[in-house]
């Protein structure tokens, strides 16, 4: 039987990729994304719902799907402050994930962070750290959890401290062998190839890709 899929974060750099990966994929026949405004992309097996996400309880119907791939995610100088960064990397992918056990999908996936640690001092890897361990404690039959490093791609807005370490990445590749691999920048297209080759994998449980692992995941 094929899958339905839905995508938070469709609009951002791994989601948008993974929501093209997805429609082409022949193992899914629709792909749902939740979107504060409507996108230009469109595709015949995608469906758009515009949401508000202070209230996507009045969008449960969508979570009605196979897996739920969590792309959400922000800065603390895009949101604003540390209690809205919370809202968009911590409050919004719980209540998600509430949904999905509600509605008891196979895969929840979503998108964390090298470092994320919930007894971090950094506000950035406490804040990811405590996502991952809230989400540990709901039952849902499969968490794939995401930590990549810094996110290659093109993005809408230009980010100094990324372009210079692409550029460093690109120069002295053998700063990343042995232990330093999982530091090593990836591309967002090889995330999202990540993400929905783990949600075809059939596996059950919890589980943590480091940035080097990404590559590694096979579906069944």
């Amino acid at each position: 039987m094929k899958r339905k899929a839905l995508v938070l974060g469709a609009t951002g750099l791994v989601g948008s990729e993974l929501t093209k990966q997805l429609v082409e994929s022949k193992a899914y026949e629709e792909v749902r994304i939740l979107v504060r405004h409507p996108v230009s992309f469109t595709h015949p097996k995608l469906t758009q719902i515009i949401v508000n996400y202070d209230q996507l309880i009045s969008n449960e119907e969508a979570f009605q799907v196979n897996d739920v791939f969590c792309c959400l995610g922000t800065t603390i100088k895009k949101a604003g402050s540390q209690e809205n960064f919370k809202k968009v990397d911590l409050e919004y992918p719980l209540a998600a994930a509430k949904l999905a056990v509600k509605h008891q999908v196979d895969n929840y996936l979503i998108i964390s962070a090298t470092g994320a640690n919930a007894k971090s001092r950094i506000f950035y890897s406490k804040v990811k750290g405590t996502i991952e361990e809230e989400l540990k404690k709901l039952p849902l039959h499969a968490l794939h959890i995401f930590r990549p490093s810094l996110l290659l791609g093109h993005r809408n807005e230009f980010r100094l401290a990324e372009k210079a370490t692409e550029k460093l990445t690109q120069a002295l590749p053998f700063l990343f062998i042995g232990p330093m691999k999982q530091y090593e920048p990836i591309h967002s297209a090889i995330v999202a190839e990540g993400m929905k080759n783990a949600a075809l994998s059939k596996m059950q449980g919890v589980h943590i890709y480091e940035s080097d692992a990404i590559t590694k995941i096979r579906p069944a």
